[in-house]
């Protein structure tokens, strides 16, 4: 491997250098008895910590539409994303139906700075040549994505109109007034999850339907998101229905491949117009190029195994994680209920609600192990709803065990948003409880072992595995 690889990847590794120490597995999911929404939420192995970063009660100080007020105003938070030199910044999208918007929360001042703000009328606009960032209304935002080039992304869920926005000046804009905010309208329209890069600048995308598929936009100049092509993954071997809902009797496995359709000058290779921001335009372009459906994909992670980067997405109604090599196109199922549990080597099984077992896998964060050894986490959709960690120790991409790390407990609400804090440990929403309070927390180690990044990356059992390096620009 070349020297100047090597040392970008020594300098990414030291700049995340924290290792995930072996811990003893939850056995149940959190009670009301173990937890308190207040001051403990989640249950959580034996050295680990929480603390609150910030509330929409803390917050209704400043701005009114943060008052607690459950599924209205500035609330139901969910995937959240950090910035700044020393990632003090964390950028909050609200996944409301009317009203959505985004906002800049500085941790080192307890500031808050609203980016993005819908008017609330519930008129969403099609049109990107009348559209206005500052008199139009926003529905679900579900993501909030830093770019490679220090940009914010966020866009449109279940409500709205399956639109993705960009704020070029996430860290200097005052307000919603001079914040640049930029409508990419040459992304299809699709109900918007899941946004990661790869190393090459390409920018991948679910729409989070039960039939829904995973896309690539291409950029015709590396950081400009405003022109590119845009493709969908089909696998070979899929011989179902593509706009049907998903069905585990077709192959969705295997050998996959690209199928344009946006070409690079922004035009449309389908019949189906993929820019009809009426009806979610992008799925039925998807469906007549038969882009494979899965059961709502919805968060995504850019992992490099073995030197390769491996894609990895949530499907919510199938219980499983799915993995798709980019280099050989090759899909695989990496986490499911048959993945062992490491206390007893059987497959975790099926959960329900309070029951023990996979539900609903919904979000999706890596880190690495002291050996480099991939951790995969997997946040459940569910109440209380479960945070899991799956562990590839061989370097295939498929995870050989999983545990339960931590649990939010029963309080109305789900943990979403969980991520990599380049402060150490992790941050998690608590979305949508039942009083309305939605939260940022932070889990940590007590005591953390920081793991020297020549170590990690030559270290025992990484021999001819260069990775996990997470791609965050504030890391």
């Amino acid at each position: 491997m070349k020297k100047s690889v090597i040392a970008a990847l020594v300098a990414t590794a030291a700049g995340n250098a924290y290792a995930i120490d072996p811990f003893t597995p939850l056995t149940a999911p959190a009670t009301l008895s173990n937890t308190n929404q207040s001051s403990s939420p989640f249950l959580l192995p034996d050295g680990w910590e929480q603390s609150l970063v910030t509330d929409r009660a803390t917050l209704a100080s400043q701005d009114a539409r943060f008052t607690p007020v459950a599924n209205s105003g500035f609330g139901n938070w969910d995937m959240v994303d950090t910035g700044g030199a020393t990632g003090e910044y964390v950028y909050i999208p609200f996944e409301v139906q009317t009203g959505a918007g985004v906002a800049r929360y500085n941790r080192d001042t307890g500031i808050v700075t609203p980016l993005m703000a819908g008017n609330n009328t519930g008129v969403f606009n099609s049109n990107p040549a009348t559209w206005s960032a500052t008199s139009d209304d926003f529905g679900a935002f579900d993501p909030a994505v830093t770019t490679p080039t220090g940009s914010l992304l966020v866009a449109e869920e279940w409500s709205g109109n399956g639109r993705m926005f960009e704020v070029t000046n996430p860290n200097s804009a005052t307000g919603t007034i001079d914040a640049n905010a930029q409508w990419l309208s040459n992304i299809p329209s699709v109900s918007h999850e899941g946004i990661k890069f790869d190393n090459s600048g390409s920018m991948y995308f679910i729409d989070e339907d039960n039939s829904g598929s995973i896309y690539r936009f291409t950029p015709n100049q590396a950081g400009d998101l405003t022109s590119g092509s845009v493709a969908v993954m089909t696998v070979d071997d899929f011989a179902g229905n593509a706009a049907a809902t998903y069905s585990n009797a077709d192959i969705r496995t295997g050998a996959a491949s690209w199928v344009e359709i946006v070409d690079a000058s922004g035009n449309a290779t389908t019949t189906a117009d993929p820019f009809d921001f009426t009806s979610r335009g992008g799925r039925a372009a998807a469906d007549e190029v038969d882009g494979t459906p899965y059961g709502r994909p919805e968060d995504l992670v850019i992992a490099t195994v073995n030197g390769e980067e491996i894609l990895y997405w949530a499907a919510t109604s199938e219980r499983k994680v799915y993995g798709m090599n980019l280099a050989t196109g090759t899909v695989f199922e990496a986490v499911s209920i048959d993945t062992p549990d490491s206390t007893n080597g059987t497959g975790i099984g099926p959960g329900s609600g309070s029951t023990y077992g996979l539900t609903s896998p919904d979000n999706l964060e890596f880190t690495y192990g002291p050996d480099g050894e991939l951790q995969l986490f997997v946040i459940e959709d569910q109440n209380p709803g479960d945070i899991w960690m799956a562990t590839d120790s061989d370097g295939d991409g498929v995870m050989d065990v999983i545990d339960l790390f931590a649990s939010l407990g029963p309080f109305g609400s789900e943990p979403t948003g969980f991520i990599a804090d380049p402060r150490g440990g992790f941050l998690v929403s608590i979305q949508h409880p039942a009083d309305g309070n939605d939260a940022l927390w932070r889990i940590y180690e007590a005591s953390p072992v920081p793991v020297p990044a020549a170590a990690w990356l030559f270290g025992s059992g990484l021999l001819g595995m260069i990775g996990v390096a997470r791609r965050r620009k504030s890391a």
